[in-house]
């Protein structure tokens, strides 16, 4: 049987290589440059620092903001706006609903087309504009994903979006951008991204090459997230005085879906598809994630099954309990999205819906 690796984006990671962002833009041939940012940046008055830190302010010729989970339309007003400034490329900020938003984006700039009917694997005509991006959490990894996922009302799972090449031609690692990071979206990111990790151990596509980057990418979050969470609380991190636990967090965050990204997801991300659950996608992911670990320790190495008997520890210490608070969450709605999901298919052991049931009942999500 054959192994395929991709790695798509070209990482510049350090402390400093935020200045560097305006030559990374130009040296591949971007002049104007459409901004998609996190919307909540700007509300705490961040995006202005980040864009003269990142030198651009010359290339920019125009902003759009989006919001946590960004919807079709929002995507689509975006990339209107986007060619009627001219904008040759995108610089994606934020974290993974604003690079997803701008991956979409960059698509449409390319794809002038309904964004929905880019549903699914390699179905743009044409490769997106180039985008350079900058995530601002240590979590989703989207910087080096070639997939996107978007939130319509009234559907039973996220509207994702993925194909070859539609990565970010380059990625900026700098943990500086992390530092006034509070503790819980600085958790919620690093569990989703501890989550990449594990599934792809638990992974139908998993081979050597995704292993190495996720037990890795899986140790180096357990190891660097108590410092992390430690830093936001008595002001360390605010002050530059934990970057290099920070960097390596960023780091390992985007080596977690690299892994991911080639071996696939499993089980979690199945059961955190459902737009009806209200619950924001790390947190969900964070209180699943011991869970469907128990269920799948069985399918792992022992390398991997050492990470996993690591979870409850790195839960105490961090302060976060794996448990939906009372009608948070309803079951049937997560199992419902999780019917035929390629993510659950991916999953290296099956799974009945009795079983998921029961795995949600000990999570605490309510019963239909």
């Amino acid at each position: 049987m054959s192994t395929g690796f991709t790695v798509g984006t070209r990482i510049h990671s350090g402390l400093g290589t935020l200045a560097g962002t305006a030559g990374i833009l130009r040296g591949i041939g971007v002049s104007r440059v459409m901004v998609v940012v996190d919307g909540g940046l700007a509300r705490l008055g961040l995006l202005d620092g980040l864009v003269e830190s990142a030198g651009v302010r010359d290339l920019v010729v125009g902003t759009s903001l989006v919001g946590v989970n960004p919807a079709p339309a929002e995507v689509e007003a975006a990339a209107a706006e986007a060619l009627a400034a001219g904008a040759d490329g995108v610089l994606a900020i934020g974290g993974g609903s604003g690079l997803s938003a701008a991956k979409a984006v960059a698509l449409l700039m390319t794809n002038p087309v309904a964004i929905g009917s880019l549903e699914g694997d390699g179905r743009a005509a044409h490769p997106p504009a180039p985008t350079v991006a900058v995530p601002t959490t240590a979590g989703s990894g989207s910087e080096v994903s070639n997939a996107l996922v978007l939130h319509e009302p009234g559907k039973i799972r996220e509207m994702v979006i993925r194909g070859t090449g539609y990565e970010p031609v380059a990625a900026v690692l700098d943990a500086t951008v992390l530092r006034g990071l509070p503790k819980e979206p600085l958790v919620f990111a690093a569990l989703d991204a501890l989550t990449h990790a594990l599934e792809s151990l638990w992974s139908r596509g998993r081979n050597v090459f995704t292993d190495a980057c996720a037990l890795h990418a899986g140790s180096e979050i357990l190891d660097a997230l108590p410092e992390t969470v430690e830093g936001a609380i008595d002001g360390r991190n605010a002050r530059g005085e934990n970057d290099d636990a920070l960097q390596r967090l960023l780091e390992a965050a985007s080596l977690a879906n690299i892994a991911c990204g080639n071996s696939g997801l499993a089980l979690v991300h199945a059961l955190s598809s459902s737009p009806a659950v209200q619950v924001p996608h790390g947190l969900q992911n964070g209180i699943l994630l011991p869970y469907v670990a128990g269920f799948n320790r069985g399918e792992l190495s022992r390398e991997g099954q050492e990470l996993v008997d690591r979870i409850d520890e790195l839960y105490h210490r961090i302060g976060f309990e794996a448990r939906f608070d009372a009608g948070q969450a309803q079951a049937e709605a997560m199992i419902d999205a999780s019917r035929g999901h390629v993510f659950r298919n991916n999953n290296a052991r099956n799974s009945s819906d009795g079983e998921l049931h029961e795995l949600l009942r000990l999570a605490g999500a309510a019963a239909a």
